[in-house]
């Protein structure tokens, strides 16, 4: 039997804590520095006990999970390397790599080993109490290895991965942090500049009438906790500020071709082409297969006879409209230019 003591109990701590109890006959010890998150984990069933102290929470543990803020990760490392027994597994839940790994480097004991984790769940639980330890079912789980990490403390932290329906995923702590930034760093910024844009307004009482599903899901990770947010982008503040760089860059694009009057109906124009661009690679998001450049070959549009024909009279875009022009073949995750 392993036993596990969760730091930080918040939404995914929770969760874990219920997957792990759910899945396995391990003993899970919770804490958290805020006495009200472990009473409602235990409510929940996340823990078997809970700790008021994190000297004696990390002492008997076989594996320890740290689920804070990734800026509050130094000081944990510094409470707790004087209390964990050798031979510990430590491993976290934080969206930054690099810096976590010279500070366990720096501050936890030689016969510790340190495995950074992820999970990437895509769960939009906002809060503790909206906690399920079924969020990492089929979920990526981000592993990125410290180099005194041995194949036995690999494959602790990869056994409690798959135990609670997760596919770990290995990868290298700079690749880590730059796609953490892309995926969750900069949806937060944007989420926040956007609301924060448009909520300053002095119509916002009357614009707020007008919101629906687009704004509400354009501005859903603002309403994640603050903190987290803020430690996550200081501590991947360089590569967070290069996704942001080349966001500013197309956002002045759209804005000069807004700005231009042939450009913005332009069919082929930069406005145009960001959307289509857009609605393509969410299609093959969607389909699975954004990992494969899209191959315009095969699927240029053909012509029939009767469009051809049309196209003398009328031009070929509205002959392409009244003919129902055809394809030699139709890729779902390809926009028809035709309707521009």
């Amino acid at each position: 039997m392993t036993n596990y003591t969760i730091i930080g109990l918040g939404r995914i701590g929770t969760s874990l804590g219920m997957a792990i109890r759910g899945n396995s006959d391990s003993r899970v010890v919770g804490y958290d520095s805020d006495n009200s998150a472990q009473a409602q984990a235990k409510k929940m069933g996340a823990v078997d006990d809970t700790e008021w102290n994190i000297d004696k929470a990390v002492e008997d543990a076989d594996v320890v999970v740290i689920a804070t803020p990734a800026g509050a990760l130094h000081d944990v490392f510094t409470g707790i390397s004087p209390h964990l027994k050798s031979g510990v597994v430590i491993t976290d839940t934080s969206p930054a790599k690099r810096a976590v790994l010279e500070w366990a480097d720096e501050l936890l004991p030689e016969d510790s080993a340190y495995i950074g984790g992820n999970p990437l769940t895509g769960a939009s639980i906002k809060s503790q109490k909206e906690a399920s330890g079924y969020i990492f079912h089929n979920a990526k789980w981000a592993l990125v290895a410290s180099t005194q990490a041995d194949k036995e403390a690999i494959r602790s932290v990869t056994d409690m991965v798959e135990m609670v329906g997760a596919n770990p995923v290995f990868m290298d702590a700079y690749e880590h942090d730059s796609f953490s930034a892309a995926t969750t760093g900069l949806p937060a910024v944007v989420s926040a500049a956007v609301l924060n844009a448009v909520s300053t307004s002095p119509s916002w009482a009357e614009i707020s009438r007008f919101v629906g599903r687009d704004f509400d899901n354009i501005t859903l990770p603002a309403s994640g906790d603050p903190a987290s947010a803020q430690s996550s982008s200081a501590i991947n503040a360089d590569l967070l500020a290069h996704w942001i760089d080349q966001l500013i860059e197309r956002f002045q694009n759209i804005s000069n071709a807004l700005r231009d009057d042939d450009e913005r109906f332009a069919t082929d124009g930069v406005l145009s082409e960001s959307f289509v661009q857009a609605w393509e690679q969410r299609a093959r998001l969607e389909a699975g297969i954004a990992d494969r450049r899209p191959d315009n070959s095969d699927y240029s549009p053909i012509p029939s006879s009767n469009e051809s024909m049309m196209g003398l009279f009328f031009g070929s875009k509205i002959a392409k409209v009244m003919g129902g022009g055809k394809q030699t073949k139709k890729d779902p995750t390809k926009y028809d230019r035709r309707k521009l």
